[in-house]
């Protein structure tokens, strides 16, 4: 048995997803709304005997392990191994190099042994007075499990103490190890704890675990950063990680934008006005790779930020980070000097109809930056200035993909600076320095490739009869005998075709799946593939879950007559679009003597199909 059928076989789909989705039973299955797009209808079906689930709306579908795949933008191995942890299962695939695991294992222990003791020490200290000078509400500090490192040099260690009295091995191995994961920092004579007197933020990875920890003075102290972050250990990363991603992640897909924030606190602010989907880079610039991670949760980013010079800086930065990602960007911003606002600020001032107000009216990405380098960074009043605003300008603009948004920014920065648009055209051309032009390709046609694309018509629906064919085919294996009927199966769509290649393969190769065991294929199938099958697993549950209701005979007699109907529909479909030839044809006066005795042939050929049936 594989890792994948012992995790299917250990977690009842329905009890993972109903972690998620709040399910009714309706006949066999049971519904919900769409975890995965918003919806008021539930179109979201959970088939607790078939160990799979579909959405109607969408088309997701799959197994528990294609839903904890793509609920949580996870690669397979990754979902195995969140599924793994949750059943108490041990995968037996360890590509790690030996005690490495184990050793992660003691990492995140730790953490999670030091998150409960900041946790309990929360309570009557002066974290929580700061918290409620703030104004932060008990539910904010129970969904951020905030607690508090006491204003104790060896805190932890005394604590370890008294969990280890009589192991002195064990002792040293976990003081040692608090100072790899950097709870505990070492001077000449001994160690001393990084988070003191600190409100604590723990920090999780997308499987909910601790990994690291943000602090926050609760009291002004000289020579004392206001916030420390855990530095980089075996487990994090900080370019890597989000604050908070992973714990956002549903409401990132309901409302299906992800709010960028500076800090722990604006993450937090958003939080208590109902702006769920917020998160926060951790202590650095944003960067690419955290623009990757937001992208596997949202095509789109609202960044909130500090209305500051630095802050200011620190959008622009982000933006081109961000469009390089092929992230949709907005910016939450007043485009004016003024005194600094951040989040966090602004969310003890306004209600929350007015700051979900002012994240709904956030600025388009061009708005800011003609703002940024027409008004904020140069004077453009001055001819020097303005040009090289054009310049810094220019330069964004290079990195647009598309024709089409190049000559939008051009546009907007035209309206600006009250000049004609061909004008910024001509200079954005104009060669430079080295003979290159800053945007020769302005004008050049698109890539054949990019306008095939562009034009291709949407893929066919995978037809009735195309669904029942994979599904005889699974239930009635002695049907991949019948080669030269199958042979004649005219695919409209390739999903379709993809998926019975997959089947008639396994069939051949003697490796065949029954019907009771479909759900175990869902692991070597790409999403779209297996979203498809679990489509045709619920649509004909009912009818193939029964006692024998076709004998081989029949079974073959039904395949044969989807088969017919199929072809009948493909012929029926040449003949019309080999009409609006002819007629095309016939009206420029060209000869037309072959397409009408092709198509006389197919109309025939149509008509001794319909006597046979």
């Amino acid at each position: 048995m594989t890792d994948a059928d012992k995790i299917i076989a250990a977690i009842p789909v329905e009890s993972y997803i109903g972690r998620f989705v709040v399910l009714k039973r309706k006949g066999n299955n049971l519904w919900g709304l769409c975890p995965f797009h918003g919806e008021k209808t539930p179109s979201f079906s959970v088939a607790p005997q078939k160990g799979i689930y579909k959405c109607f709306g969408c088309g997701v579908g799959g197994n528990v392990i294609t839903f904890a795949k793509d609920f949580n933008k996870l690669s397979f191995p990754e979902a195995l191994k969140l599924l793994a942890d949750f059943a108490g299962i041990e995968l037996s695939r360890q590509p790690h190099r030996p005690g490495e695991d184990d050793r992660k294992r003691a990492f995140i222990e730790l953490h999670l042994w030091a998150h409960k003791l900041y946790r309990s020490a929360f309570g009557g200290s002066d974290a929580e007075r700061y918290t409620k000078s703030r104004g932060i509400q008990e539910r904010a500090v129970e969904a951020f499990e905030l607690g508090y490192a006491p204003d104790q040099t060896r805190y932890l260690e005394s604590k370890l103490n008294e969990r280890y009295r009589n192991e002195p091995q064990l002792l040293a191995k976990a003081i040692e190890n608090l100072t790899v994961i950097g709870l505990t920092g070492r001077n000449d004579s001994d160690t001393y704890n990084r988070f003191r007197d600190r409100l604590i933020f723990p920090i999780k990875d997308l499987r909910g675990q601790v990994i690291a920890f943000g602090g926050r003075l609760v009291r002004e102290k000289e020579n004392a950063g206001k916030y420390i972050n855990s530095p980089e250990t075996p487990l994090f990363n900080k370019s890597n990680s989000v604050y908070r991603l992973g714990e956002a992640a549903q409401a990132i897909r309901k409302e299906g934008f992800v709010i960028v924030c500076e800090g722990y606190l604006d993450v937090l602010g958003l939080f208590e006005v109902g702006l769920e989907n917020a998160v926060a880079p951790l202590g650095t610039a944003f960067t690419g790779e955290q623009a990757k991670q937001i992208k596997r949760f949202a095509d789109n980013v609202t960044f909130f930020l500090d209305n500051d010079n630095a802050g200011t800086e620190a959008v622009y930065k982000s933006l081109r980070i961000a469009r390089k990602a092929n992230l949709a960007i907005k910016v939450v911003h007043p485009l004016a000097p003024g005194d600094k606002q951040d989040p966090f600020d602004l969310s003890r001032k306004l209600s929350p109809e007015e700051m979900r107000f002012l994240v709904q009216q956030a600025h388009s990405e061009v708005k800011f930056l003609v703002w940024y380098f027409f008004q904020f960074k140069y004077n453009v009043s001055d001819l020097s200035q303005k040009k090289q605003a054009l310049v810094d300008f220019y330069d964004y603009v290079r990195i647009l993909e598309t024709e089409l948004e190049r000559d939008e920014f051009l546009k907007t920065a035209a309206g600006a600076l009250q000049i004609e648009v061909q004008i910024l055209r001509k200079d954005f051309t104009t060669p430079v320095q080295g003979g290159k032009t800053a945007g020769a390709w302005l004008n050049q046609p698109e890539p054949a490739v990019a306008r095939t694309a562009a034009v291709s018509s949407k893929p066919k629906p995978v037809s009735k009869q195309e669904k029942e064919i994979i599904a005889m085919l699974v239930r009635f294996p002695d049907l991949g005998d019948e080669q030269m009927l199958l042979s004649e199966i005219p695919w409209e769509n390739e999903n379709a075709y993809l998926l019975y290649s997959f089947f008639h393969d396994r069939l051949r190769t003697g490796e065949a799946y029954s019907w009771q065991n479909l759900n175990a294929a869902m692991q070597f199938l790409p999403d779209n593939l297996g979203a498809l099958l679990a489509e045709i697993m619920m649509d004909y549950e009912a009818a193939f879950d029964q006692a024998e209701s076709l004998t081989p005979a029949e079974a073959k007699r039904n395949l044969r007559q989807l088969v017919r109907s199929l072809a009948i529909q493909a012929l029926d479909k040449r003949i019309q679009d080999r009409q609006k030839i002819i007629g095309s044809e016939e009206k420029r006066g060209a000869d037309i003597e072959e397409l009408m005795l092709e198509q006389q042939q197919d109309i025939d050929k149509r008509t001794q199909w319909f006597r046979a049936q």
